[in-house]
C-alpha cells in the first residue's frame, strides 16, 4: 500500500484536501504537530529531533520527502510501534493532528 493509500485509508478526503494545501503552502509545520509536548506524552522521545534522529533523517524538511519512500514509511512504522503506543506513523501523526 503506497503512503497516498495509507493517507486515504486513515483520513477523510477534507483532511487529506487541507493537509495538502498546507503542505503546498509551506504551513504545515512537522516539528509543530510533532511538537516536544506531544513527543513527551506519547512516544519514548523527548523531541522530535530525537525521533529523526531515530529514522536517520538530518533535518525536518527532508520528512515528508523521506516519507515518500516505501522502505523509509516501513522503517518509520516500526520505529513508531517500538517506541510509541501508536502502529504507525500515520496513526502517530493524525493523533497529533487532533491536538
Amino acid at each position: 500500500m503506497g503512503f497516498m493509500d495509507q493517507l486515504k485509508e486513515q483520513f477523510s478526503f477534507s483532511e487529506l484536501t487541507g493537509l495538502y494545501q498546507s503542505y503546498k503552502s509551506g504551513e504545515l509545520d512537522v516539528a509543530a504537530i510533532l511538537n516536544d509536548e506531544f513527543m513527551q506524552k506519547y512516544t519514548d522521545f523527548d523531541n522530535m529531533a530525537a525521533f529523526m534522529t531515530k529514522l536517520g533523517i538530518q533535518d525536518k524538511n527532508q520528512f515528508i520527502d523521506f516519507m515518500k519512500d516505501r522502505t523509509n514509511r516501513q522503517h518509520a512504522d516500526q520505529v513508531v510501534k517500538e517506541h510509541s503506543q501508536f502502529d504507525s506513523l500515520i496513526e502517530m501523526a493524525k493523533k497529533a493532528l487532533e491536538k
